[in-house]
């Protein structure tokens, strides 16, 4: 059997496998169907938000840096270098 079978297989197996669990866990659950989704939406916006959060930060990172290797660039002898 070569690697990407087995691979494959494993990886078949994994989803599976988590698929039966995600069910089991929905079904014997302690809380009702209604609470399980409001807490799983409720979750899913949590790392949603997190995800957006963290995407502004860096952008407004990235932003403060390139200004900073721009004005680094062209002040002083290096802005004399680029007009000649």
């Amino acid at each position: 059997m070569n690697v990407i079978s087995r691979t494959l297989k494993f990886t078949l197996g994994l989803t599976l496998g988590a698929g039966v669990g995600a069910v089991a866990a929905m079904l014997l659950a302690p809380t009702s169907g209604k609470a399980n989704r409001a807490q799983i939406k409720s979750r899913i916006d949590e790392i949603l938000q997190a995800g957006h959060d963290a995407q502004h930060e860096r952008e407004k990172e990235l932003q403060e840096y390139w200004e900073k290797e721009v004005n680094v660039h062209y002040d002083g002898k290096e802005k004399d270098e680029h007009k000649k």
